[in-house]
Parts: structure tokens; C-alpha cells; sequence
């Protein structure tokens, strides 16, 4: 179905940007196996948590566009990383929020690329770290 890595991201951000749950889990693998991290709540896993989730977002959500840009790709022969940088521009703003940075994880399948894994989380910009206090790695 999705020949690609790039393909299946691609199908996933339109089914994002649609709010279309069918479209949204073509995307992912059949596999119970997945995961989904929506920024600041806690993990979903396996395909109807994900699932779940997913219609939680697009019945709650307004319209939005999406703009992604890559910032990091590991790629193997069965499965391909992808952090990226995802810009969100709700309703009739003109300008996108502060990004949000996720990583995307795809899996070759007998019938095309899929998603395995989705961990979106807030990136702080621009914010000058305070010398004195012990970093927080996590």
C-alpha cells in the first residue's frame, strides 16, 4: 500500500490534517504491536488504544494544517526512523505554533511501509538554560 517510508508519512499527515480515522490507521501496521505518544499524556498501545486516541483527537479538533520538516532519519532495510519537526497552523492563524518534534517509526510489511511508532512531544525554543540548576534529561 505505502511503497515508501516517505509514502506512508505523507498518508499520515493528510489523515492528520483530514481527520480521518480510516485513512489515519491505513497508515499504521496491523500488528497489535504499536504505540502512540501524543504530546504530554500517557502512552497508547496496541491498535485500539491508537486507534482510541486518534478519534478522541479528530472529534475534539478544529481545522489545522500541518507543515513537516525533516530533522533526522536512521534507515535500515526493515524499518526506517524519522524525527521530525511538525508545524501546526489551527483554525484562520497564518502563522504555525511552536513545533512540536516527533518520531516516526516505519516497518517494512509484506504489503508496504507502516507506522509502528508515533512520539510527538513540545519542543522548547529559545529558552536560555539556567546554568545553575542540575539538568533534567528526562
Amino acid at each position: 500500500m505505502y511503497p515508501t517510508p516517505e509514502s506512508a508519512e505523507s498518508a499520515f499527515y493528510m489523515a492528520f490534517e483530514a481527520r480521518n480515522l480510516d485513512a489515519m490507521m491505513a497508515v499504521w501496521s496491523s500488528h497489535d504491536s504499536i504505540a502512540c505518544i501524543h504530546p504530554l499524556v500517557a502512552p497508547l498501545n496496541g491498535r485500539a488504544a491508537v486507534a482510541a486516541g486518534w478519534r478522541s483527537i479528530f472529534e475534539a479538533a478544529g481545522q489545522f494544517r500541518t507543515q513537516v520538516e525533516l530533522a533526522h532519519e536512521i534507515r535500515e532495510s526493515d524499518h526506517v526512523i524519522r524525527v521530525v519537526r511538525e508545524y501546526l497552523v489551527i483554525g484562520q492563524e497564518t502563522e504555525p505554533r511552536s513545533p512540536i518534534l516527533a518520531t516516526n517509526v516505519y516497518r517494512k510489511e509484506a504489503d508496504g511501509w507502516h507506522m509502528v511508532l508515533h512520539h510527538a512531544s513540545p519542543l522548547q525554543v529559545g529558552a536560555s538554560p539556567d546554568r545553575t540548576a542540575p539538568p533534567v534529561l528526562h
